[in-house]
């Protein structure tokens, strides 16, 4: 078996050392204000890299700002297109399964949780994990205009500014926790974004070929060298991704206090953009069904009349014409929470107008949203 123990191990002692020992030098040096007033810049308004930055971060903006030399753009287009397709359910799953099944890793949901952004204010994690999401995976997203590239180093510097603080805080123990957003970490986040979303859309009804299936998991292979994953430990198929995901869940997912209360802060946020108390509890039934009732009882998930419904398609059907009448909406349950998760009206109604979120014009139109307001794009600081 390629993920063994050992070379997971090894992984816990592994962050991402370039851009780690540039933000290390930027705190050393005082220049951490600065750079995040220059980043916001080149992130917000897409302008050239400033000249008045450090060396050592605008050399490295500049040896990362493109793909890997063996990126294949024509999968990679092939990938965003099956986005297209079905994209509008993967933010839904995103902000459901793939995060609680992040929380039930107990060292990694420590790291999360350190941070209050991450581990309190659900409302700018979601927003800013969706809008990432739909940078990288808009068509074109890799063209040299596309805003991929940039996203990818804005969170990838993130990483390395949350593991410097974390670090540096005198509160964590490496000798027992490792060392925070470590290589294993990287690589559950990666499966995450690939594995689980392919595993539950099909959960969820979707049919897509095997080849669609591996061009989508290839796409996630390319962004995780670029995001900071080592390249010789990146699953290199499907298969070797599930292995990967199972490996991990084995090491690392169990019970924590941290866990359970990031879990039942996403609950709450997604209670608040369904209107009323008919359909209390679906989205709960909706994660059960999604992880499994084993890591679902780990994250306390509340078990739901919805469970059943949820189970079966017919019963879904239903609760879609139901909600159809109940809200005076045209859409099914699965589009309507979708779309109230990309949409700046969802982050409106939860008070979070200040959060820049912007749907890429091209899904904007194939998912027929031209009557969503565009927004600035979301500011993320370097520290």
């Amino acid at each position: 078996m390629r993920y063994n123990d050992a070379l997971l191990d090894s992984l816990r002692t592994i962050g991402d050392p370039i851009p780690d020992r540039i933000i290390e030098e930027l705190a050393r040096d005082g220049q951490i204000n600065q750079v995040n007033q220059l980043m916001r810049q080149l992130f917000r308004n897409g302008h050239a890299i400033p000249a008045e930055l450090p060396d050592n971060i605008e050399d490295w903006l500049r040896s990362t700002a493109q793909l890997p030399a063996w990126a294949d753009k024509e999968r990679l287009d092939r990938a965003a297109a099956m986005f297209v397709e079905y994209g509008r359910t993967v933010p839904l799953i995103l902000s459901t399964s793939s995060l609680v099944e992040c929380y039930a890793a107990r060292k990694g949901c420590k790291a999360l949780s350190f941070s209050y952004r991450l581990g309190q204010n659900t409302h700018r994690r979601l927003a800013e994990t969706a809008q990432f999401l739909l940078v990288v995976m808009t068509p074109g997203a890799f063209d040299e205009d596309g805003g991929g590239i940039p996203a990818i180093q804005k969170v990838r510097l993130m990483h390395s500014a949350i593991r410097f603080l974390i670090q540096k805080s005198g509160r964590w123990d490496e000798s027992e926790m490792n060392v925070p957003i470590c290589q294993e970490d990287l690589l559950g986040t990666l499966m995450a974004f690939s594995h689980v979303v392919l595993r539950d859309l099909r959960k969820l009804g979707a049919r897509f070929s095997d080849e669609e299936a591996s061009d989508y998991f290839y796409l996630w292979q390319v962004v995780g060298e670029m995001m900071g994953c080592r390249p010789d430990v990146i699953p290199g198929s499907v298969d070797e991704g599930n292995e990967l995901w199972a490996a991990i869940c084995r090491r690392q997912q169990g019970p924590s206090p941290e866990g359970v209360a990031m879990t039942h802060a996403l609950l709450d946020f997604h209670a608040d953009l369904i209107p009323g108390e008919l359909f209390d509890g679906i989205m709960p039934a909706l994660v059960r069904e999604l992880v499994g009732d084993q890591v679902a009882d780990w994250m306390e998930v509340p078990h739901s009349r919805w469970q059943t419904v949820v189970r079966y398609k017919t019963g879904i059907g239903r609760v879609f014409d139901l909600m159809d009448r109940h809200s005076g909406t045209a859409g099914d349950l699965i589009d309507r929470l979708a779309l109230s998760l990309i949409t700046r009206k969802s982050i409106v109604l939860n008070d979070y107008q200040r959060a820049a979120f912007e749907i890429p014009t091209k899904l904007r139109e194939a998912w027929g949203l031209d009557d969503v307001a565009a927004a600035p794009h979301a500011e993320l600081a370097v520290a």
